[in-house]
């Protein structure tokens, strides 16, 4: 975001080969590009590995974002976590809308996978608020055609009578476990099979398939 407009800006990467790559072991060039990163620092105070946070910073970008901002807080650390989460959602929308132009401009279709584990759907399985709401309600409104594999978790975790913990140990290890990759590609496979077209042979509805690649080699 340019601190002076509001305004989110694309720049040019500060690492665009494997060799420049190396200069993130150099303490003096992280702390050169990163001192002014004002989303680094909202994340690294409500972490708690930093204490100071500039508020006239912060009450700026609040003022850019339309968001509530309270420098007075008694819990400080959850202001600045609300502040950052809206900071990221605005970026996410910029970059969701350059992904749409991008795939029209080049005759692509584009699909969005929601899916945060450890964020979304744990607050789905506990029947909270999603903390992503803004952006789910963002692709409602700009028609994107997107997944929500936090959903069927949600509905998945209905029909066992396991902890939250227990359930976690059926799917993950960290990220998915072999059966969660085999849950999550069933679970996605209707919606891919009815994005295609052509159909893919094994899902038409004929007794006389074609046995050539004509339309996908086109």
């Amino acid at each position: 975001m340019n601190k002076k407009t509001g305004m989110l800006e694309e720049h040019e990467s500060r690492i665009r080969t494997p060799e420049r790559l190396y200069q993130m072991t150099d303490p003096d060039w992280m702390h050169e590009n990163l001192i002014d990163d004002l989303a680094l620092q909202m994340y690294l105070y409500e972490k708690g590995s930093i204490t100071d946070i500039d508020n006239r910073q912060m009450q700026q970008l609040a003022g850019y974002l339309d968001a509530g901002f309270n420098p007075d807080a008694a819990d400080m650390r959850q202001e600045i976590r609300q502040l950052l989460f809206k900071y990221a959602y605005a970026a996410t929308k910029y970059i969701l809308k350059k992904s749409e132009e991008f795939a029209r401009d080049n005759d692509k279709k584009l699909m969005i996978i929601l899916f945060d584990p450890y964020g979304t759907t744990r607050q789905l399985l506990n029947g909270e608020p999603r903390v992503d709401q803004e952006i789910v309600n963002f692709l409602d409104e700009n028609h994107f055609n997107y997944f929500d594999m936090n959903k069927v978790h949600a509905e998945d975790y209905k029909i066992f009578k396991l902890s939250q913990e227990e359930y976690y140990q059926r799917y993950f290890i960290g990220h998915y476990n072999p059966m969660g990759n085999h849950f999550f590609a069933f679970s996605i496979k209707p919606r891919i099979v009815e994005w295609l077209d052509p159909l893919p042979f094994t899902y038409r509805r004929s007794n006389t398939l074609p046995i050539d690649f004509k339309n996908y080699l086109e």
